[in-house]
């Protein structure tokens, strides 16, 4: 038997109720459909809702919309997808649908004080995971890192806008540490009593997230504007007394939101048994998490043995080797592709091959001798029949 700590039952008025019945169905929904791997070990079984929605959404998209969809994409990274919002309006119609069913099928019910508990629980859960993951990528600078050599020659003109907050926001790991910590605090919603501390922290907290992905057109809008709804769904019981405390100045206790009873030791020791679990898994996969993203960021991030922005000077040397619109090189990442800004400062990528240990390097479909010099210069030497070309 389940139990609330109240004093006594509570009709809901009829609005009251069907307003809860659609939070509900959307918002579970929503939380399902666009987990992100927020909970630990969703991610092994959600496979078959993930594929009946991928089924269902272009079918959806061409039969009922008249929108021509391509099959072949689904998820790439991107929430500002047709397929995203297409789901979305999917699982809004299925929430007025199954809010009507239930108000049909449900018309005596006096209140759902308990379905309530455990919506807030999947929603205290749900942002505060989501946030202490984005977080913990600021924290340790693994989300916006800092600006590369490439983009310390990129003009301002050719950064798109998100391209232009990711190199401004990666250039200082303090504001990344900062803005980050904040967003972790948003772990107090996982205690009951800190709820409403937890919330307000990440109305501001998602309200800075949507600033950025709206304004500077980050394609995450959806998830950052579910955050902000869902933090605010749950100040709504406190909203009057929020209003008494910050507008008119009264003293209000805040009470804690309901908690779920159980009339059996053995049911509160496995539900205690069970949050201490989804805690534990979510510290391992997010630990797990961060030691295999920054070894995957060092090994691309691996620096070139001619790593530097170097000036291009091919003067008395008789037969060009390299285009003489080359201005600049950058060597940079060890990925056998080099930047070229042009006499007109366009960008050109190129293939290149170095052996360091042969001091050789291949470009522009030459290979040439290389040395470094004191000074820091790189001479490249190409010897031919007749002379030998020198950079």
């Amino acid at each position: 038997m389940l139990i609330l700590n109240e004093n006594g039952p509570e009709r809901w008025p009829a609005f009251r109720k069907l307003g809860f019945r659609f939070s509900f169905i959307f918002i579970l929904s929503f939380i399902l459909v666009f987990n992100n791997g927020t909970y630990p070990l969703y991610g092994y079984i959600s496979s078959p809702l993930n594929h009946f929605m991928q089924k269902l959404t272009p079918w959806f998209a061409e039969n009922i919309l008249g929108y021509s969809y391509d099959h072949s994409i689904f998820i790439n990274g991107s929430g500002d997808t047709s397929y995203a919002w297409i789901s979305l309006l999917i699982l809004f119609l299925l929430a007025l649908v199954g809010a009507a069913l239930w108000s049909i099928l449900d018309r005596k019910r006096a209140n759902y004080r308990i379905l309530f508990y455990w919506l807030t629980t999947a929603i205290r859960y749900y942002v505060a995971f989501m946030l202490i993951n984005y977080g913990l990528i600021k924290v340790f600078y693994m989300q916006m890192q800092p600006p590369r050599l490439t983009q310390l020659l990129q003009p301002l003109g050719e950064y798109s806008p998100m391209g232009l907050a990711w190199t401004y926001i990666g250039y200082s790991q303090g504001y990344n540490i900062l803005i980050g910590s904040i967003e972790i605090l948003s772990g107090l919603l996982l205690f009951r009593k800190m709820m409403v501390l937890g919330a307000l922290i990440t109305v501001a907290t998602s309200i800075n997230i949507m600033a950025v992905n709206y304004f500077y057109d980050v394609p995450v809008k959806m998830v950052s504007t579910a955050l902000l709804l869902f933090s605010i769904f749950l100040l709504l019981p406190y909203l009057k007394a929020l209003c008494e405390i910050f507008i008119s100045g009264k003293p209000v206790q805040l009470l804690p939101i309901q908690q779920l009873l159980f009339n059996k030791s053995w049911k509160r020791k496995s539900l205690f048994i069970i949050k201490l679990a989804v805690l534990l898994l979510f510290i391992v996969q997010q630990g797990m998490g961060i030691l295999s993203t920054k070894k995957m960021i060092a090994e691309y991030l691996t620096t070139s043995p001619l790593y530097g922005i170097y000036r291009i000077d091919q003067a008395g040397t008789p037969r060009k080797t390299i285009s003489e619109n080359w201005r600049l090189i950058v060597f940079e990442i060890d990925n056998n592709k080099v930047l070229i800004r042009n006499t007109d400062y366009s960008p050109q990528r190129e293939s290149v091959v170095i052996d360091a240990a042969g001091k050789k390097i291949t470009l522009n479909n030459y290979q040439f001798d290389y040395q470094i010099n004191q000074d820091g210069n790189i001479l490249l030497t190409k010897a031919f029949d007749d002379h030998t070309a020198q950079i």
